[in-house]
């Protein structure tokens, strides 16, 4: 684990809370006392405060409340939980504070994730949820502790040009060239020269756009909300499609359910 930084004096206005029992805890926890920063919220500062007042049980037991719905914390704050439970290599702690993160953070990073399915949304919750905690295991996460939401768009807006440059790339490959016919590269169900010559054939006989996306999703295994996206269509447009290339070429339909 990497060396705990040096911290700065806590926010010594910060106010105290009441602890679970009742009583107000007059000592501050130093394994998790907010770092100086400029760019924080006063809102999460003031929340920072009094998360340091509690002692460990009782942070974990707030923990489980924000898991269960049963308790606010801004993602700032838990992003900050993260970062001294892994300073501290309180693996307990960092698990739980993790775990609050993800159930506050999803519904934002489900509205960031534009033009994707169901299933790819997900995905992409899971994949920036993870580069959060690369952040945060390497202590790159000032950005992401001070402004949440900015950074979760800045992924989610990496991600989309990466998904649009994909699909300019394949697209670019879908014409036959002296060097490379991307139908050398269809599966293997349609095994021999023969068959590949005839589904050449065929598919020569079908509109650009029609061939166009049969080979983004048989060769380039582009999915049909991707390659919905793409053409700036509907998905059910693209299953027409599909069916038609594939009753041309000899294929039945059942397999274009990606």
């Amino acid at each position: 684990m990497d060396e705990s930084t040096e911290l700065d004096d806590p926010d010594e206005h910060a106010p105290p809370a009441p602890s679970p029992a009742g009583g107000i805890e007059q000592s501050r926890d130093e394994s998790i006392r907010p770092l100086a920063t400029g760019n924080r919220r006063p809102e999460v500062e003031a929340e920072l405060g009094r998360w340091c007042v509690l002692d460990d049980a009782q942070r974990r037991l707030a923990l489980r409340q924000v898991i269960e719905g049963g308790r606010a914390a801004s993602t700032e704050a838990l992003i900050h939980l993260c970062r001294r439970a892994f300073e501290a290599g309180d693996r307990q702690m960092l698990n739980l504070a993790f775990e609050a993160l993800g159930k506050r953070a999803t519904p934002l990073l489900l509205s960031q994730a534009w033009g994707l399915s169901n299933d790819e949304r997900g995905e992409q919750v899971q994949e920036i949820l993870l580069e959060t905690f690369e952040a945060i295991r390497k202590d790159k996460a000032d950005f992401a502790e001070s402004n949440f939401a900015a950074f979760t768009k800045r992924k989610a807006i990496s991600l989309y040009r990466s998904r649009q440059a994909r699909f300019e790339g394949a697209n670019k490959r879908i014409e036959q060239t002296e060097e490379v016919d991307p139908l050398d590269n269809v599966p293997a169900r349609i095994p021999s020269a023969e068959a590949r010559a005839l589904l050449a054939s065929s598919l020569d006989k079908l509109s650009p756009k029609h061939r166009a996306v049969f080979i983004q999703y048989q060769h380039f295994e582009m999915t049909q909300e991707e390659i919905a996206a793409y053409h700036r269509v509907t998905v059910r447009t693209v299953y027409s499609w599909l069916k038609t290339a594939e009753a041309a070429v000899g294929l039945s339909g059942d397999e274009n359910d990606r």
